[in-house]
């Protein structure tokens, strides 16, 4: 059922990412995207269900989710469609991966209900990180073809000011997060600088201050347009290394 429920969302979110990039317009493509995201949902449900804990494609699977949900519900009043045309097919690969049986991979949280609000918590922020950067592309995208003055390539995208303003907004709530992701990891973590673990911690630090210089940047200097997007892909990157990166090399190592 659970293997079911997976290729469903998997085909869902294809046909929903295809909608918005073909008929963006249309109401059905939200319809779509809503019915997506529901059966996805319950396929993690169904997923951590059959199993003792989270592995990194299962949180995978709830970032792609949360992500998702967050670029939906911007949708509503600022045309996100062509964002929304690749995160769906992404996610859609995500599931697929996790539909792919037997992986075997690692667990990664205990039986502390602290350490799965952590890892909880971490998944927002990344979800939110990553929703950022979708929106930074398009601003960056967008503001060289304006300043270029290739009007007729425009992509179809709100107004400069509105994507900057989202990407922002985005990024405070990731940033608040990824605080207390970091607090709340060593305080449930017995030791965050552990050896399978000084990687993702050190990375995960650095995009902080990546993060924190943006946004001290912004406030006090005003930083924005692509320098804002560089320093905003830059702390991602970081953190994508540190989490993702981190994980897979320690599944290679583990066999």
């Amino acid at each position: 059922m659970t293997q079911l429920s997976l290729w469903l969302a998997c085909i869902l979110a294809l046909v929903a990412g295809a909608t918005y990039y073909l008929r963006p317009k249309f109401r059905a493509a939200q319809t779509l995207g809503a019915i997506a995201i529901v059966v996805h949902t319950m396929a993690l449900i169904q997923l951590l269900g059959s199993k003792d804990g989270f592995d990194f494609l299962t949180i995978g699977l709830l970032i792609a989710l949360i992500g998702n949900l967050l670029l939906w519900f911007s949708n509503r009043d600022k045309d996100l469609s062509l964002l929304l045309s690749v995160a769906y097919p992404m996610a859609a690969l995500i599931i697929a991966l996790n539909a792919v049986e037997p992986w075997h991979l690692q667990q990664l949280h205990s039986a502390s209900l602290g350490t799965s609000m952590h890892i909880l918590i971490a998944s927002v922020a990344y979800s939110l990180f990553t929703a950022a950067c979708g929106v930074g592309i398009l601003l960056a995208i967008q503001e060289y073809q304006l300043k270029h003055h290739r009007l007729k390539q425009l992509l179809r995208v709100p107004p400069l000011q509105t994507l900057e303003r989202l990407m922002f907004e985005f990024i405070w709530a990731a940033f608040v997060l990824l605080s207390i992701t970091i607090a709340t990891g060593f305080y449930f973590i017995e030791d965050m600088f552990a050896q399978h673990l000084v990687h993702k911690t050190a990375f995960t630090i650095a995009s902080w201050f990546v993060f924190a210089g943006l946004l001290a940047g912004r406030h006090f200097v005003g930083w924005r347009g692509q320098l804002a997007v560089k320093l905003t892909l830059s702390g991602f990157i970081l953190l994508m290394i540190g989490y993702f990166g981190s994980q897979i090399a320690m599944e290679i190592l583990n066999k």
